[in-house]
C-alpha cells in the first residue's frame, strides 16, 4: 500500500459524516412493485371512465318510465355501483324496494332485499345485514335462484363475521360452513360458485395445494378487466401467506391491486396489505398506499373497511418514530465523528505551528552562526508563510464544517418538531403528503458532492484537473466547471486519496458498483500510456 498523506483520512472522515442523511430510505424497488406504481399513476382515467359508465346509466335510467324496467335497470346500477358507493349502491336497492311493492311483485322485492343484505354484510353493517336477512325476507317465498342468492348472501355474511371478530356488533348466525353445506346440493358441480364454496373449504382444512389449484381455475375464468380478477387473486395471496410464500403472496396481492384500480373500485383490502408489507423496507411508499387506500374506503362510505384501516395508523406511527430515533442515532454518530475530525484538525495545526516556531528558532541561530545560509534563511522564511497560509485554510475549514454540521442539526431538530406536531393535532394525512413531497435527500447529496469538490480542489489538490488530464487523450479530456467535478473525475478523485475499491467508492459517491466500473473502464480505455498502470499514475497527481 502506497503512503497516505494526513488529509486523506480526514476527508474520508468528514464523507462518513455528510453521507448517512443522503442515504436513508434508498431501497430498490422490486419490478411488480414499480409496475403497480404506474397503475396507481393511471387511476384518474380508469376513475375518469368509470363515471362516464355510470353516468351513462343514470341517463338510461331517467329516460326509462315503466316501472319493470325502471326496476331491472335500478338493479343493473346496484351491481355497477357495489364496489364503487355503498350510498348509491343503498339508494337504488331501496328504491327498487319501493318499485317492487309497488307491483306488488313479491320474486323482485326479494331479489332486491338479498342483495341489500348482501351490501350491509360486506360493508361492516352487521346488524342491518341480520334484520333484513333474517326479518324481512319471507323464505317460503324464495324461488330456486333467488334461494341460491340468498344462501350465497348468508354464506358471505358469516364468513365476513368470522374474519373481522373484533367487531362489537356480534349478530347471532351459524357457521359458514352450514351455508356451504347447503349450496353445495343447489349448485352445479364445477361451476363457479360451487368452486368458490369448495376453495374455502379446502383452505379452512389446511388443503392449501388443491384450493390453490381451484383458484388458478377461477383465475383462467376471469380477466383483469373483471372485479372477480382480483377477488380470485386476493385469495391466491391468502393461501400463499399460509404456504409461507412471502415472495408469491405480494405477487397476487399486486395482481389485485391493479384489478382493483383497473376497474375503479373503491372497496378492497388488497393496496393496504401491501402497504403492510412493505412498511419495514420502504415506509415512503408504504405511506403512499395507506393514503390511497383510506381516502377510497372514505369515499365508498362503509363502516368496516375505514376502521380496519385505522388499525394501521398505529403501526405507521410507531415506524415513523423509529425512523426518528434512527435518524437521532445517525445524528448523534456523526457528532462524535465531527469532535473527532475536529480534535485532529486542532491536534495538525499544532503540530504544524509547533514546527513553525521550531523553524524559527533554527532560522536565527544558523543565522548567527553563518552569514552563507542567508539564502537557506531567505526559504525557511517561505516556508513560515506556507505554514501560516496552511493553518488559516484548515482554520477556515473547520468552522465552515462546524457551520454546517450545526445547520445540518437545527434543521432534523425543527423536522422532527414539526413531525410531532402534526402527529399530535391528528394530521396524519399533512404529514403523508408532506413527506411524499420532501427532496431532503436529494439536496443532501447535491450538498455533499459540492462539499467534496471544493474540499478536494481547494485544499488537497488544486491542479488534479489539468495534471489527470494530461493523462489522458485529448478528444477525452474534461472541462468541468471552476471548483466542481464530474462523476469521473470524483471517482478518480477518490483513487487519488487512497479509496480505489469499486464497492467502497460506490457507496461514497451513492452509486452502483456496475456504474462505478463502467465509469472507471470508460475513463481508462482512453488513457495516452499503460490502461493498466492508469490508477497507479493518478495516485501520484500532487505528490
Amino acid at each position: 500500500m502506497p503512503h497516505k498523506k494526513p488529509v486523506c483520512p480526514i476527508l474520508f472522515l468528514l464523507l462518513c459524516v455528510l453521507a448517512p442523511s443522503c442515504r436513508e430510505g434508498a431501497s430498490p424497488a422490486s419490478r411488480g412493485l414499480a409496475e403497480l406504481d404506474s397503475y396507481v399513476a393511471a387511476r384518474p382515467v380508469y376513475e375518469t371512465r368509470k363515471r362516464d359508465q355510470l353516468e351513462g346509466i343514470r341517463k338510461m335510467i331517467a329516460s326509462t318510465s315503466g316501472p319493470r324496467r325502471l326496476f331491472d335497470y335500478g338493479m343493473y346500477a346496484a351491481d355497477e355501483y357495489f364496489s364503487y358507493s355503498f350510498d348509491s349502491t343503498q339508494f337504488y336497492l331501496k328504491r327498487c324496494l319501493d318499485i317492487a311493492t309497488q307491483l306488488h311483485d313479491v320474486d323482485r322485492y326479494n331479489r332486491a332485499a338479498i342483495r341489500l343484505g348482501h351490501l350491509y354484510a360486506k360493508a361492516g353493517h352487521y346488524m342491518e345485514a341480520y334484520n333484513r336477512l333474517f326479518s324481512q325476507i319471507d323464505t317460503n317465498t324464495l324461488s330456486g335462484q333467488l334461494r341460491i342468492d340468498y344462501l350465497m348472501a348468508l354464506y358471505d355474511f358469516s364468513r365476513d363475521l368470522a374474519d373481522n371478530s373484533g367487531m362489537v356488533e356480534r349478530p347471532p348466525i351459524q357457521d359458514r360452513g352450514v351455508y356451504r353445506q347447503r349450496l353445495y346440493g343447489l349448485l352445479p358441480k364445477d361451476s363457479e360458485q360451487w368452486r368458490v364454496l369448495q376453495m374455502d373449504e379446502l383452505m379452512t382444512a389446511k388443503r392449501f395445494d388443491a384450493a390453490d389449484s381451484l383458484a388458478q381455475l377461477l383465475l383462467a375464468g376471469t380477466k383483469p378487466e373483471e372485479h372477480a380478477y382480483a377477488i380470485y387473486a386476493y385469495e391466491r395471496s391468502v393461501i400463499a401467506e399460509m404456504r409461507g410464500r412471502e415472495d408469491e403472496r405480494l405477487d397476487w396481492l399486486v395482481k389485485s391491486a391493479e384489478s382493483d384500480i383497473i376497474n375503479a373500485v373503491k372497496d378492497y383490502a388488497s393496496l393496504a396489505v401491501i402497504s403492510q408489507i412493505v412498511l419495514p423496507t420502504d415506509v415512503e411508499r408504504s405511506f403512499r398506499y395507506l393514503r390511497i387506500a383510506q381516502e377510497d374506503a372514505i369515499a365508498y362510505n362503509a363502516k368496516l373497511r375505514p376502521w380496519q384501516i385505522s388499525q394501521f395508523f398505529m403501526e405507521i406511527e410507531d415506524a415513523y418514530s423509529a425512523r426518528r430515533i434512527r435518524a437521532q442515532r445517525a445524528t448523534l454518530i456523526s457528532s462524535f465523528l465531527l469532535a473527532a475530525l475536529t480534535l485532529l484538525l486542532l491536534l495538525l495545526s499544532w503540530f504544524l505551528i509547533t514546527r513553525s516556531r521550531s523553524l524559527s528558532r533554527m532560522q536565527k541561530e544558523l543565522a548567527d552562526r553563518n552569514l552563507r545560509l542567508a539564502t537557506a534563511n531567505d526559504s525557511l522564511g517561505e516556508l513560515n508563510k506556507a505554514l501560516s497560509r496552511t493553518d488559516q485554510v484548515k482554520e477556515r475549514y473547520i468552522v465552515d464544517f462546524l457551520r454546517r454540521f450545526s445547520d445540518n442539526v437545527n434543521f432534523v431538530q425543527s423536522e422532527d418538531n414539526h413531525a410531532r406536531n402534526l402527529l399530535k393535532q391528528g394530521k396524519a394525512e399533512q404529514l403523508l403528503k408532506e413527506l411524499s413531497l420532501s427532496t431532503r435527500s436529494e439536496k443532501s447529496l447535491k450538498e455533499f458532492y459540492r462539499t467534496f469538490d471544493q474540499t478536494f480542489l481547494q485544499a488537497i489538490c488544486p491542479d488534479f484537473v489539468d495534471r489527470f488530464n494530461a493523462l489522458l487523450r485529448e478528444d477525452a479530456r474534461f472541462h468541468p466547471k471552476p471548483g466542481s467535478l464530474t462523476t469521473e473525475l470524483r471517482i478518480f478523485a477518490l483513487i487519488r486519496l487512497g479509496v480505489d475499491d469499486s464497492r467502497e467508492i460506490a457507496e461514497l459517491l451513492h452509486y452502483s458498483q456496475s456504474t462505478i466500473y463502467n465509469y472507471k473502464v470508460s475513463v481508462k480505455n482512453a488513457a495516452l500510456g499503460d490502461r493498466d498502470r492508469f490508477e497507479e499514475e493518478v495516485k501520484k497527481i500532487g505528490k
